[in-house]
């Protein structure tokens, strides 16, 4: 039989008196507490700060704002201003963002605080600027969503500097930049939740969407990777896939008809509704999810099986 070497290796380490082996059964690091309390009570998220970017989006955002502050906690909707999105060229739907009328809406329906900040997430400066906003409004940051994206779409033969750049920035670079970023608020709570929004066309290579889908796998194996790193001081880092999204009163998409086939080749035959990805950030962020992290959780309705 062979040696099991790592088994040796902490067995040395323990008798030199190096390392506790009762460290990994130690009481106060495991939630004892949560085996007697039920679910609901573990997906309480009172008391909690949540910042979700691109929250006042039609889709995704604005779900997650909901979700979030349904549970109790109190939210920032992170969005680009109305004259800032509309000068930008890139508005994806016939009205801007109102990250004001979003915060308004959830905070009366839910009884919480949700209030709005203004910025830019996928420049270095401009996400420094919103979570320390973020940070002096909550009076600290437990929960950050990396729900803002853009992404150009198209044939990729077709795709330009610009383009790619722009892709790059919107769907990678933006999320890199604020996770870093609030780190520097989470760490020192002793801990949080970092929930990354990818998709399952990260998983099914799909015409016209090469550099969303890759960055998304990007954004994916980053997810892993920092999980790794900062679960050591608490922070969890977690993400899901979404898919096709649509909800009442608004547009179904139609932007790039080619990609219509494959965004709606699900397994459920049907586009998902915003909110029902959100349960799933919900679930991310709260005490049920207490031994998860490094993972992300496909929920496009199965569009990659």
């Amino acid at each position: 039989m062979q040696r099991d070497y790592f088994h040796e290796l902490l067995s040395r380490h323990v008798a030199s008196g190096e390392a506790d082996s009762a460290y990994w059964w130690d009481e106060s690091r495991i939630p004892i507490a949560s085996i007697d309390q039920r679910v609901s009570q573990l997906m309480d998220l009172t008391g909690k700060k949540a910042v979700v970017t691109g929250g006042a989006g039609l889709n995704l955002g604005q779900a997650c704002v909901n979700r979030l502050a349904g549970m109790g906690a109190d939210v920032v909707v992170v969005d680009l201003a109305r004259d800032v999105a509309e000068q930008s060229g890139k508005q994806r739907w016939a009205s801007p963002p109102d990250a004001e009328a979003v915060a308004r809406e959830a905070s009366a329906k839910w009884g919480t605080r949700v209030v709005a900040v203004h910025g830019d997430v996928m420049t270095w400066e401009g996400a420094d600027a919103v979570l320390k906003e973020c940070n002096d409004v909550l009076g600290g940051i437990d929960i950050l969503v990396n729900n803002a994206a853009d992404s150009a779409t198209g044939a990729f033969a077709s795709m330009t500097q610009a383009d790619i750049d722009r892709s790059v920035r919107g769907t990678l670079v933006g999320p890199l930049y604020c996770s870093r970023l609030v780190l520097d608020y989470m760490i020192p709570r002793g801990g949080g939740r970092i929930i990354n929004i990818g998709s399952e066309a990260a998983q099914t290579a799909m015409p016209w969407l090469t550099l969303y889908g890759s960055l998304k796998a990007g954004l994916a194996t980053f997810t892993r990777f920092l999980s790794k790193e900062v679960a050591q001081h608490g922070v969890h880092v977690l993400g899901v896939n979404a898919g096709s999204m649509w909800g009442p009163n608004r547009p179904v998409p139609t932007d790039v008809a080619e990609t219509l086939y494959p965004r709606g080749r699900t397994a459920i035959q049907r586009y998902e509704l915003p909110e029902e990805v959100a349960n799933m950030v919900a679930f991310l962020a709260s005490d049920a999810a207490s031994a998860m992290t490094g993972t992300m959780v496909d929920m496009g309705g199965g569009m990659s099986v």
